[in-house]
């Protein structure tokens, strides 16, 4: 499908963007070429997408059902005693609602640590987004259940991939404190023989980091890079209690870290240091985490917590700035899975939103990407495009109200 976005406004010049075979083709004004939709973007202006990085979407379903506790009683008492009940029915119905979610904030790409991979896999290809699914082995240092969680990931592997353009396998580590060195091992070592890229929660909690310097005598951060997980096909979820050699090490060998601030605050984890992370050179990416830790899945929410958490984190008004903030969820996000966008440029893969310059969040629109991060709710973005395919248009999405409503007859089982 071919696409021409007509009188489009890019970096506050009026041009035309021609997407032709998923990419941005042309982009240059007053072009008259055919094709299969043309869109009157008069009105609006078009921006990169945004890339979740750390996310378990098929926790939409509890969104609600536990708050305002701490980290390990929400996940021991209320979250995975419910995980357990979950079947691939309700995995795949609550997977597509988040993903419906995503889309209306603006989000083409999100990065999944999970179990029920074969509903996930068939959800994500149903919604036509990008995705990094991964199998979220925990063998809780028990030697048995260390061989099950092998067998549940050689059978991820094996799982037929419904769209391998847009979909990826990773292999994940679930945390320190939930797998042992084996499965630790195990998948680095799995990881390295088919290139594949490694996600995995580390330093999360300041308990987290007391444990393991209990236990092995290392921080988490030293404890991976000694079992050799760490590199730029890494991505660590949260990253929030690091010393000065945690830093180091991540700088050095170019790993991806993942803020989720709304999450960590909810759960009261701890502040992630961007600025001081950015300028000891680390590569930065952002994410919502599930909705059980943070109710929603925006990105647009994460930019504007990040970039306040920032400043009041370093004690600096200039942290976190609007340009760094949205780098990280759009650009940085899509070069952290190896993904050829996150930027409107000719060549790249045609994923981008179009928002509408006469929403009233955007108003006056003295500079785009400040309004983005700081006043912008999912009201202002009009159209999604991923790969070239629109997803959304007239901020409306195809089948929206019949998911709801199976969403709400599923949540019913769980009250």
């Amino acid at each position: 499908m071919s696409i021409l976005l007509k009188n489009v406004s890019l970096d506050n010049q009026i041009t035309d963007v021609f997407i032709s075979e998923n990419k941005f083709k042309k982009i240059a004004p007053n072009q008259n070429v055919n094709a299969d939709k043309v869109i009157d973007c008069s009105h609006f202006a078009i921006l990169p997408a945004f890339y979740n990085c750390h996310s378990h979407a098929p926790m939409s379903i509890f969104r609600g059902i536990s708050d305002d506790k701490n980290l390990f009683d929400w996940l021991n008492n209320d979250i995975w005693p419910r995980e357990a009940k979950l079947t691939d029915e309700m995995i795949y119905t609550a997977t597509k609602f988040s993903i419906m979610e995503m889309i209306k904030t603006g989000t083409v790409f999100f990065s999944d640590m999970y179990f029920g991979m074969q509903p996930l896999l068939k959800a994500v290809a149903d919604m036509g987004v990008r995705a990094a699914l991964s199998f979220g082995a925990c063998d809780l240092f028990n030697s048995d259940k260390c061989k099950v969680e092998i067998e549940k990931i050689n059978d991820f592997l094996g799982t037929q991939n419904p769209n391998s353009e847009l979909i990826q396998k990773v292999l994940a580590i679930h945390a320190v404190y939930t797998v042992s060195p084996e499965l630790i091992e195990f998948n680095v070592n799995l990881a390295k023989e088919h290139n594949m890229r490694l996600h995995i929660h580390a330093c999360e909690t300041k308990k987290e980091v007391d444990d393991c310097i209990a236990k092995y005598g290392l921080t988490p951060i030293a404890f991976f890079d000694k079992h050799n997980a760490l590199s730029d096909k890494t991505t660590l979820a949260h990253s929030v209690w690091l010393d000065d050699n945690d830093i180091k090490i991540l700088a050095d060998k170019g790993v991806w870290l993942c803020t989720n601030p709304s999450s960590n605050f909810k759960l009261c984890s701890g502040m992630f240091m961007l600025q001081k992370l950015l300028d000891s050179g680390c590569n930065i990416t952002l994410g919502t985490d599930g909705m059980a830790s943070n109710n929603e899945l925006s990105m647009l929410s994460e930019m504007k917590l990040c970039a306040l958490a920032a400043k009041i984190q370093s004690q600096n008004p200039t942290a976190g700035s609007d340009e760094d903030v949205f780098k990280i969820a759009t650009a940085n996000g899509a070069k952290s899975f190896g993904i050829d966008a996150g930027e409107i440029k000719e060549g790249k893969l045609a994923d981008c939103i179009l928002v509408n310059l006469y929403n009233h969040f955007l108003v006056p629109n003295y500079n785009l990407i400040s309004n983005m991060v700081y006043s912008a709710d999912s009201s202002a973005i009009d159209t999604v495009i991923c790969n070239g395919k629109i997803l959304m248009q007239n901020h409306h999405i195809d089948g929206e109200e019949e998911l709801t409503d199976e969403m709400k007859n599923l949540s019913n089982l769980f009250r």
